[in-house]
């Protein structure tokens, strides 16, 4: 993963969530819907600032930012450096892991979700949200990285079909999907309702996924 730019920019990162409320809370609500019924204790892979961690409740949050780990801990998140890649944590820790939007910074993804697969226990769960390449916020935000933005620069969308190749690559089979976000970049931003199942136009998706038998 890309740590550098988030070590460097971690008060301007975390400040996004203050400035953009109905997008922030439109993909909580996304991400709550989709974990119920998920059992615990749960671990958030990528937690950077506890944004997503500290309402869920999520029990340990993992990040390979120092500086992110810190405001994590601050909102009440057991911290833990550490890669996505290579998870401290013994086989079949959790009963939920979750991956929300770090999927596109990381080096490998595939080892990633092979590595949560590991960490899972028996009848656990993964989440995984991911800004759709295909969708008018993915098409957005990549050409933001192809401007140099600071943080987009060094990521890599995938699309709905490409992480459902990497989730089963992993070991995993979809269960279910939650779309929001379906007001293009650029429209007034208000709190948008989760819809079931996977949207063409949303911008922001998540993927419940259970290891395959």
């Amino acid at each position: 993963m890309a740590v550098e730019p988030f070590d460097r920019y971690w008060l301007e990162y975390d400040a996004w969530y203050d400035k953009h409320p109905g997008i922030y809370q439109s993909e909580l609500w996304a991400v709550e819907v989709a974990s119920r019924g998920v059992p615990r204790p749960w671990l958030e892979v990528g937690v950077g600032s506890g944004r997503f961690a500290a309402p869920l409740r999520v029990d340990v949050g993992l990040d390979a930012s120092e500086k992110l780990l810190e405001l994590a801990a601050k909102r009440g998140v057991f911290a833990v450096l550490g890669r996505a890649e290579e998870l401290p944590f013994r086989d079949e820790s959790f009963g939920g892991v979750f991956i929300i939007i770090t999927l596109c910074f990381l080096e490998d993804p595939l080892i990633a979700l092979r590595e949560s697969r590991r960490v899972l226990r028996r009848g656990g769960r993964l989440i995984v949200a991911i800004v759709p390449r295909e969708s008018p916020w993915g098409a957005y935000y990549s050409q933001l990285g192809r401007s140099g933005h600071r943080f987009y620069s060094y990521a890599r969308f995938y699309a709905f079909s490409e992480l459902v190749g990497m989730l089963e690559a992993a070991g995993f089979a979809v269960e279910a999907a939650v779309s929001t976000l379906h007001a293009p970049p650029g429209s007034p931003e208000a709190l948008e309702a989760p819809v079931p199942g996977v949207s063409p136009r949303a911008g922001f998706l998540v993927v419940r996924a259970r290891p395959a038998d």
